[in-house]
């Protein structure tokens, strides 16, 4: 082969190597300019979780710790309220009473009854009363829940336990959050007509400057692995009264609603009705704790004295039954704990509301 010819296919294959690597190259610059775009794109798309990951998250639930039932609120540390409500016939039907968690209900001077309605959850609660006076027993309850005690006046005794005790009150009439149901002045005496609202409630704490949040427990404790009694109780009642059984001023009953499980209140020979809706106070739990009463001798109002101190007998109905419990309190102001009739095993209630009575030792409580 001559020079020339060999000269010439050298030439030709380096250029057809040249071009080879041009071609590499430029699919190279391709590639990374293509990525590069991707990364710039990728950098402005936000990451977003799956749907399905959302969906998939459970909601948090709390107990109630007056109730022993769920709620998506956080109550643990909440310090409940008590609020001090009217229950002569002539001032019925209350208001918000339905919403308390706890409804106490005992004697006062004439044989009439008042209720102290506990509540932990209550600052949208429209219009809450009517709010009466205090007497120094109720402070004993209120006490033992570490309450906030609510109320508008109060009887001498009362004034007097307040002031020594120092006990976070909030008295109707000094305070600018409690008002004259306009609606109710039309057909009740005055006294029967001062309300306040939730709102009104929160406002009036803050104004006066009290703890919210508490670490004392429920007196009640409640499981869900509570026993049923042996007596069969579908119906509940009892006189509210002091040596005048035959003729009290006012019976308390109750009759067990299976289809709901809870025990639906009447006095007064006629349902017991919140004025808000209209609907009747229900219970899960509704208890009786017997202790000594007495007219305070001298008093010229008739006030009396509600022994709430030490150890005493009650009852406990929960679904239908009925049994025998044993309360002990070891001083005016401490908590109260229940027991099974044997005073030492702590009673276990169904988680739900309660109703509670103080009546005098000797009240005949009768059910079928």
């Amino acid at each position: 082969m001559s020079t020339k010819r060999t000269v010439s296919i050298l030439l030709l294959a380096a250029i057809l190597l040249l071009c080879s690597c041009s071609k590499t190259a430029k699919k190279e610059q391709d590639i990374t300019q293509q990525t590069n775009t991707k990364a710039q794109i990728s950098e402005k798309i936000p990451v977003t979780t799956p749907k399905e990951d959302i969906d998939n998250t459970e909601a948090v639930t709390y107990i109630n710790p007056l109730t022993g039932v769920d709620n998506v609120k956080d109550l643990t540390s909440k310090r409940p309220i008590t609020i001090m409500i009217n229950n002569i016939h002539t001032a019925l039907p209350q208001m918000g009473i339905s919403e308390a968690d706890i409804v106490y209900e005992v004697l006062e001077e004439g044989g009439i009854t008042r209720l102290l309605c506990v509540y932990n959850d209550y600052s949208d609660i429209a219009e809450i009363g009517s709010v009466r006076s205090a007497r120094d027993y109720y402070i004993d309850i209120a006490d033992a829940h570490d309450a906030i005690f609510i109320h508008a006046g109060g009887s001498t005794y009362a004034y007097s336990d307040l002031s020594r005790r120092r006990t976070n009150n909030i008295d109707g009439l000094y305070m600018s959050q409690f008002y004259r149901s306009a609606e109710r002045l039309k057909t009740m005496s005055t006294e029967h007509t001062l309300m306040i609202t939730g709102k009104g409630i929160d406002e009036a704490i803050a104004q006066k400057g009290y703890r919210t949040t508490t670490d004392s427990p429920c007196p009640i404790s409640f499981g869900w692995n509570y026993s049923k009694g042996s007596n069969i109780a579908n119906h509940i009642e009892f006189p509210f009264s002091i040596g005048y059984n035959s003729n009290p001023y006012i019976t308390a009953f109750f009759d067990y609603n299976s289809e709901t499980g809870e025990y639906l209140k009447g006095q007064f020979g006629s349902p017991h009705v919140d004025g808000d809706d209209n609907s009747q106070l229900s219970f899960k739990n509704v208890i009786t704790l017997t202790c000594p009463m007495n007219l305070i001798a001298g008093d010229a109002l008739g006030c009396i004295q509600v022994h709430f101190t030490g150890t005493g007998y009650g009852t406990y109905s929960v679904d239908g039954t009925q049994r025998e419990i044993i309360w002990k309190k070891p001083s005016r102001s401490a908590a109260y704990t229940l027991y099974e009739a044997d005073g030492e095993t702590p009673l276990l209630a169904a988680p739900g509301k309660s109703y509670i009575a103080l009546v005098p030792t000797g009240t005949s409580i009768t059910t079928n």
